[in-house]
C-alpha cells in the first residue's frame, strides 16, 4: 500500500541522528525502496523508518509504500517498537562490509561505463577520474560506509590476508566498529616495520678495505611465498648507489663488492657511484647448486675494485674460491680470511650477517646472529 507523504505523522522521536540521509536516499534511488516504513492504522503516525521517509523527501516522492499496523496505538507498545526498529537489527561488520563492497564493484564499474556510453561513443571502455571517484563512491554508499572508511577497513582486510599475524585488528576493526582507530594500529606497525628493517648509521671511518654485500632487490621480492625470496629487507639499485660509501673509504682503499650473477652489471654502475676503479673479479663456487633464472646459481661473484693506490700484499689467493655454502646470502669463512691476508689496514663490513673479531660491522642483521 502507498500513502501521501504528507499524510504520515511523525511525532516525538528519540533518535537524534539520522546519519546521511542523502547516502540513504541513493541506494533507495538505485535499488528502490526495501522496506516500506511502519504507521499505525488509526491516524497514519509513523512507527518505524523515519531515515526512510527523510530520504523519500530528499527524492521529491509524492508517495511512499508502507505497513499498517493495527495493535499498537498505545504509548508502550510504540516507544517498544522504535526501540526494537533500531537495535534488533543487525548492521554488517566492517569485514563483512569490505566482502560486499569487493561484489558490488565490478558491477557498478559495468554500470558506470554503460552510464558513460549514454554520453559520449569515444573511449566508452574507460572511465574518467571523476566517473571512477562517482564509481567507488556508489560502491561504498551501497555498503553504508563512506569511501574513506571503506578504503581503510578494505586495506586492514587485505594485510591481514597477506600477514596472518594481523588478523586481530580485523577481530579488533568488526568487534568495536571503529575502522579508523584500527586503520591507525595498522599504519603505526607499518612503520615500526620500515623503521625496524632499516640499517644502523653508516660506521664514520676511514678504511683501508671494505667489504659489501648489497640486498639486491630482485622482482619476485614482492612476493614472500616465492621460494627464492629474500627473507631480510632488500634496497632499489639507486638507493644502493646513493649510500655515502666514498665518504668512509680511506684515499687509498680496497673494495670488495659481492653480487650476483643476476646483478652482474649493475654493480659496475655501484663501483662508478661509490667512486672505485674494478681491477679483477672472485668467484666463489659453491659445492650445492641452488635456484635461479635460466641457469640454476651454484656461483657468486666478488668485484675487486680500488681507489687511489692501496697497499695490497701478494698471495696465493687464486680469482676462484671454492667453499661450502651457510646461511642464506652469508658468505665462507674462506673468503674472510682471504682478504684479511691479502689487505693490510682497518675493515669494515656493510650489510654484515654476523660479528667479526677487528672488523668495524654495518648491517641490521648482526644483532640476530649474536642472540
Amino acid at each position: 500500500m502507498k500513502l501521501a507523504i504528507t499524510d504520515i505523522k511523525v511525532g516525538k522521536r528519540r533518535r537524534k541522528d539520522m546519519g546521511d540521509i542523502s547516502a540513504l536516499a541513493a541506494s533507495i534511488e538505485a535499488v528502490g525502496l526495501l522496506h516500506p516504513v511502519v504507521v499505525t492504522a488509526d491516524d497514519y503516525r509513523l512507527v518505524a523508518g523515519e531515515r526512510r521517509l527523510r530520504a523519500a523527501k530528499h527524492l521529491g516522492w509524492d508517495l511512499i509504500s508502507v505497513n499498517i499496523v493495527k495493535n499498537l496505538d498505545d504509548a508502550l507498545p510504540l516507544l517498544q517498537a522504535e526501540r526494537d526498529e533500531n537495535t534488533c537489527r543487525k548492521d554488517f561488520l566492517p569485514e563483512e562490509a569490505v566482502a560486499l563492497a569487493d561484489a558490488i564493484a565490478p558491477i557498478e564499474e559495468r554500470a558506470a561505463r554503460e552510464r558513460q556510453g549514454t554520453r559520449t561513443d569515444k573511449h566508452s571502455d574507460k572511465l574518467s577520474e571523476s566517473q571512477k571517484a562517482e564509481s567507488r563512491q556508489r560502491v561504498a554508499s551501497a555498503v553504508g560506509m563512506s569511501h574513506a572508511t571503506l578504503t581503510k577497513a578494505r586495506e586492514v582486510v587485505r594485510a591481514a590476508e597477506s600477514k596472518p599475524e594481523l588478523r586481530p585488528l580485523v577481530d579488533e576493526m568488526n568487534r568495536t566498529g571503529k575502522v579508523a582507530g584500527v586503520h591507525k594500529k595498522l599504519t603505526v606497525m607499518r612503520q615500526a616495520e620500515e623503521i625496524k628493517a632499516e640499517p644502523p648509521p653508516m660506521p664514520k671511518g676511514p678504511f683501508r678495505v671494505i667489504v659489501a654485500d648489497p640486498p639486491w632487490r630482485y622482482g619476485r621480492d614482492d612476493d614472500p611465498t616465492h621460494r627464492s625470496a629474500n627473507p631480510y629487507p632488500t634496497m632499489t639499485l639507486d638507493a644502493i648507489k646513493a649510500m655515502p660509501v666514498a665518504d668512509i673509504a680511506a684515499k687509498d682503499s680496497v673494495l670488495w663488492l659481492w653480487t650476483t650473477n643476476g646483478f652482474l652489471r649493475e654493480s659496475f654502475e655501484v663501483l662508478d657511484a661509490w667512486g672505485f676503479t674494478y681491477k679483477t673479479c672472485l668467484t666463489w663456487a659453491k659445492h650445492k647448486i641452488g635456484t635461479g633464472d635460466y641457469l640454476r646459481g651454484q656461483t657468486e661473484h666478488c668485484l675487486f675494485a680500488v681507489k687511489g693506490r692501496p697497499t695490497v700484499l701478494s698471495g696465493s689467493q687464486s680469482t676462484l674460491l671454492t667453499a661450502n655454502a651457510g646461511a642464506h646470502s652469508a658468505k665462507p669463512d674462506e673468503f674472510y680470511s682471504a682478504v684479511e691476508s691479502l689487505c693490510p689496514g682497518s675493515k669494515c663490513e656493510l650489510f654484515s650477517r654476523k660479528p667479526r673479531d677487528g672488523w668495524t660491522l654495518f648491517g641490521n642483521e648482526i644483532a640476530k646472529d649474536t642472540k
